[in-house]
């Protein structure tokens, strides 16, 4: 009697993975995600615990589960990644603080920021993108002040640091330079190297040079290394609504434009730019 052979079927890569194999593209970027909130952390969970739950009381009002996640979610949203037990621990025992010194003021404070938060599911990943920046420079700037009143960071921000630092401010000009930021830029260069089959890793050195042209950049470039992961993001979409023949011509130009240039990152921005202008002319 013979012995049944087991077979495992083994599934074939989509016509899209297979486009973007080797690439970054290949990897969701956590803000193209169905939530919008990093990976494993409060917002994102698929089933997220019972909102309604009464976890204090102060005269008369009720302080939820549901507040406290979305305070969460949004300090997870500006740090980029999920916060471990005790920083989440540490976020929810300051609300609970201020909830108890002034409960309807810090109701009223949770509500305007429960309709930001709910609100990030529902736009797309260029958008999250746009207001993730807004709200992490209007608020490192709100808390820079404070610091020179003489206050410390409060505790959600001091969390937020530890994980998307300042990485260099302009004060004049109201803008903050964060770690993700740069991190995107780097992105937006390994990015362009894989597209034209070179080394997806970028050099060790890049980041120096980057935050070197930073600190020598005027107003505008600065502000354009500041909002990187928007570029990134619009880049990202960009590339992936190109035909094939469309993106076997930009390929070719790439490498042709990386093979002689003395300094890649112009080639990087110009096709960001080009990214950028193309989505904003179909847009309006």
């Amino acid at each position: 009697m013979s012995t049944p052979v087991s077979t495992v079927t083994t599934a074939e890569p989509t016509a899209e993975a297979s486009r973007w194999a080797g690439t970054p593209l290949a990897t969701e970027h956590w803000l193209e995600g169905v939530s919008g909130f990093p990976a494993g952390g409060v917002g994102g969970r698929a089933v997220p615990a019972d909102p309604a739950t009464v976890v204090a009381t102060a005269r008369g009002f009720r302080l939820t589960r549901g507040h406290l996640d979305e305070v969460l979610a949004f300090a997870e949203f500006l740090a980029g990644e999920a916060l471990d037990f005790d920083e989440r621990a540490e976020i929810e025992q300051d609300v609970a603080d201020s909830f108890e010194d002034s409960p309807k003021r810090a109701l009223l404070s949770l509500r305007q920021l429960a309709g930001g938060v709910r609100r990030v599911t529902s736009i797309s990943p260029v958008r999250r993108a746009q207001r993730r920046l807004q709200v992490l420079t209007t608020t490192y700037l709100l808390e820079l002040r404070r610091q020179t009143d003489g206050h410390e960071l409060s505790t959600l921000m001091a969390t937020v640091s530890r994980h998307n630092p300042i990485v260099r401010y302009r004060a004049g000009a109201g803008i903050v330079l964060v770690a993700d930021a740069m991190a995107a830029r780097m992105e937006q260069h390994r990015l362009v190297l894989s597209l034209t089959g070179r080394g997806i890793e970028a050099s060790p050195a890049l980041a120096d040079q980057l935050l070197d042209r930073a600190d020598k950049a005027g107003r505008m470039e600065f502000a354009e290394f500041a909002g990187s992961e928007l570029r990134l993001l619009l880049l990202r979409e960009w590339l992936r609504e190109l035909g094939n023949s469309e993106l076997d011509r930009t390929r070719e130009d790439l490498d042709r434009a990386v093979g002689s240039a003395l300094d890649v990152d112009i080639v990087v921005q110009q096709l960001g730019y080009r990214a950028s202008l193309d989505i904003a002319g179909r847009t309006f």
